[in-house]
């Protein structure tokens, strides 16, 4: 089976698998700062994923997504969205590069009638230039 992203060699140097978990659960229409990263070095980003232990749908308008901004503006085509619990959603990107003590934001919005999300995990990999 072909990875869906592609795989660097185990003997590559310079890759950072950053996990970032959000440990709390947003039960109201808000869009809080999951975490702010200031990275020691530039880097190209390989990838952006997310997933959230639960997600409540009984309303069927909620909606959450995560999005990844460096310096406010964001690096991904869109939001990645989370349309269901316990399954891992990739980000598209538009911005690989970034800068040197670039700080990252990571911004989860919840919205609809009765939203409530658990325990969102966003993992970024990072390649060090």
């Amino acid at each position: 089976v072909q990875a869906a992203t592609t795989n660097p060699s185990p003997a590559s140097p310079g890759y950072m698998v950053m996990t970032v978990p959000f440990s709390r659960t947003v039960a109201a229409v808000s869009t809080p700062v999951m975490a702010r990263i200031k990275l020691p070095f530039p880097a190209a980003v390989v990838s952006v994923s997310a997933s959230a232990e639960t997600a409540d749908y009984a309303s069927t308008d909620e909606v959450y997504s995560v999005d990844v901004q460096e310096a406010g503006t964001t690096i991904l085509d869109d939001p990645i969205g989370i349309v269901a619990a316990d399954v891992v959603y990739d980000g598209v990107l538009v911005d690989k590069a970034l800068a040197d003590e670039a700080v990252l934001t990571l911004v989860l919005s919840a919205a609809g009638t009765t939203p409530s999300i658990t325990d969102v995990t966003t993992t970024l990999v990072l390649k060090r230039l």
